[in-house]
């Protein structure tokens, strides 16, 4: 799941219209009026620009051009496959300026369908004509596709995934996840929330609801539901969010790295030390300060923190963190980059190694971790036992007991870098610097 906002080619039949976007393939049903799983890298979408799309007349498949050198490929819907070759028909097919001739009323109201919620200007880059209805599907350069009644000049925007490729932290919740968009250097995006449903039918984004210049962070580094509340660890601070209206509310702690949500308020971990929203919204600096805190996990009546200085916790009705007795040694006061909670023991992971706590013995246990992972940036378990270790390189899948670990790399077969994971019932999530990855 990515950032399809941005059309290069559209081609429609009676049952779908495609979409060739920067990032994949959107194939929208028709009849059933939702968005099918989009066609990304992952499933051979071509990695060329696409110049131009034709919908097969015969079968559920569309044909994509790449261009002088490159020929035509066509995808067939059903069978998921790609196969090289030339159409031998155009059926559909209209220049932008072609449709616009013909459909006069959607030319005079260009400006109003091409400016979005923030008063952004957008342009039409491709469009398509139905066979069956008069309707014509506009491809657009920032607003995704756009449906156009010929004869009453109505039109709707069918706005599909996120809200920008780099995600920097995921969250899960019962219709789906969120994510936040997180900034690459050098490079321009739009800044905020994106909801995607668990079947990847549907999605919603914000870029600030009520707020007159939107979210203005850059960095998303973690990100927690509760209840209606979005909590985000940004560069600016902690913001709350209400993910139903998107009124937000920030927290002035600088460079926040890390959440928990526990009985007594959020956690919140910067690079400066730890601290404690409270239920009346008031903050509680834990000590000592001045430590960079990089992780945190609450378990039970417990607040594990991880710090660039080895592992603390937080006991209850304490306002220190202090160092287990079992950590003191020198060998293990370096950074811990993730947490995680695996049924009754604790996991947590530093540059080299993953250790896990025997819950009878309280004795640590350590684990290498395999070079193809890189730098490990998050952990997550499945509620089937399973253990998830994301990485600057790829993401591993690891069992404690043994000592296995198989590593999926960066490109082959995750696209980019791994910055945050999540796991529900039926998935795991991963937010990469390149789009939203669902595995099942």
């Amino acid at each position: 799941m990515s950032d399809f906002s941005v059309i290069e080619a559209v081609a429609a039949s009676s049952w779908f219209v495609y979409a060739a976007s920067t990032h994949g393939l959107l194939i929208y049903d028709r009849v059933s009026r939702r968005f099918r799983n989009p066609v990304t890298a992952i499933d051979g979408y071509p990695a060329m620009r696409v110049r131009r799309a034709i919908a097969d007349p015969t079968a559920n498949a569309v044909w994509l051009d790449l261009g002088a050198g490159a020929g035509y490929l066509r995808y067939d819907v059903d069978g998921r496959a790609w196969t090289p070759g030339s159409p031998t028909f155009t059926t559909g097919t209209l220049t932008v300026e072609a449709a616009l001739a013909g459909t006069p009323l959607v030319d005079a109201m260009r400006a109003a369908i091409l400016t979005d919620q923030r008063l952004r200007t957008h342009q039409f880059t491709a469009a398509a004509a139905t066979p069956d209805r008069p309707e014509i599907f506009f491809g657009t350069n920032g607003l995704g596709l756009v449906r156009v009644d010929k004869q009453t000049g109505e039109w709707e925007v069918l706005s599909y995934g996120l809200l920008a490729p780099a995600v920097g932290a995921v969250t899960r919740v019962p219709s789906g996840v969120w994510s936040a968009t997180s900034a690459l250097a050098g490079r321009a995006q739009r800044r905020g929330l994106s909801w995607v449903a668990s079947d990847l039918s549907s999605t919603k984004t914000s870029e600030g609801g009520r707020a007159a210049l939107g979210f203005s962070f850059l960095y998303a580094r973690r990100l927690l539901a509760d209840g209606d509340y979005l909590w985000i660890a940004t560069e600016q601070g902690v913001l709350r969010v209400d993910s139903t209206g998107f009124a937000a509310r920030l927290w002035a702690l600088p460079d926040a790295t890390c959440l928990a949500l526990s009985p007594r308020g959020i956690w919140a971990g910067t690079a400066h030390g730890l601290s404690l929203i409270t239920a009346d919204e008031q903050v509680q600096d834990i000590g000592p300060s001045g430590i960079a805190v990089t992780s945190l996990l609450a378990a039970a009546d417990t607040l594990w923190v991880g710090t660039s200085a080895g592992l603390a916790r937080v006991v209850p009705g304490s306002t220190e963190m202090t160092t287990p007795t079992e950590l003191s040694r020198a060998s293990l006061r370096v950074t811990i980059y993730a947490l995680a909670r695996l049924q009754d023991t604790i996991v947590m992971a530093t540059e080299r190694e993953l250790f896990w706590r025997d819950p009878a013995t309280q004795a640590w246990t350590p684990v290498p971790l395999p070079l193809a992972l890189g730098i490990p940036t998050a952990l997550t378990t499945t509620p089937q036992g399973g253990l998830w270790i994301g990485g600057t390189r790829g993401l591993a899948q690891a069992d404690l007991r043994s000592g296995v670990m198989q590593v999926h790399t960066v490109p082959f077969e995750i696209p980019a870098p791994v910055r945050d994971l999540a796991a529900d019932r039926d998935h795991l999530w991963a937010a990469t610097d390149s789009g939203l990855v669902r595995i099942p």
